[in-house]
C-alpha cells in the first residue's frame, strides 16, 4: 500500500520544492538519507516537469533509496520552474510536485497511468488548486492510488 502525504508550502526553486517533499518522506521513514540527493541527480538528467498547461512535476529516483512506498504531494503557493519532461531545454512552472518514493515497479506504472488519465482534463488542475488540503488529498487518493 502506498502512503500519501499532502503538503502546502512555498519554495523559490525546484530544489527547495524537492527538499520539502523529500524531507517529509525522510521524516516519515519512507526513504533513505540520500533520497533527496538522488532525486536532484535524476532530475538534472531526466527532467520531470509536465507543461505550463499541466503544472505538475513528478520527481523520483530508483527504488534502492526507498524503504516503504509513499508519495509526497506538495501544492505550492507560487509555481517554481522545472525543466520539461519532453524538452529539457524548456522550462515549465510547477504548481504541484508529486515526489514518488516507490519500490514496486508495477505499481509505479499504475500510478503514472492513473495520474496521466486524471490530469488529461484541465478542470482537474483547477480542482486541485481550489480544493482544501483534505479535498486535495482525497482527489489524489481516489484518482491516483486506486482508492487505497
Amino acid at each position: 500500500m502506498t502512503e500519501l502525504f499532502v503538503l502546502e508550502g512555498e519554495a523559490a526553486t525546484w530544489k527547495q520544492a524537492l527538499a520539502i517533499t523529500a524531507g517529509k518522506l525522510l521524516e516519515e521513514g519512507c526513504v533513505c538519507g540520500d533520497f533527496y540527493d538522488c532525486c536532484v541527480e535524476r532530475e538534472l538528467q531526466y527532467p520531470t516537469g509536465l507543461t505550463d498547461a499541466c503544472p505538475i512535476a513528478i520527481p523520483h529516483t530508483s527504488s534502492d533509496h526507498v524503504k516503504k512506498q509513499a508519495i509526497c504531494a506538495l501544492r505550492l503557493k507560487e509555481p517554481v520552474a522545472f525543466r520539461q519532461i519532453d524538452d529539457d531545454e524548456a522550462e515549465m512552472h510547477a504548481k504541484f510536485v508529486l515526489n514518488l518514493a516507490l519500490v514496486n515497479d508495477s505499481e509505479h506504472i499504475d500510478i503514472m497511468m492513473n495520474l496521466m488519465r486524471f490530469i488529461k482534463n484541465r478542470n482537474v488542475i483547477d480542482e486541485m488548486e481550489s480544493a482544501t488540503l483534505p479535498e486535495f488529498e482525497k482527489l489524489l487518493k481516489n484518482n491516483i492510488l486506486n482508492k487505497e
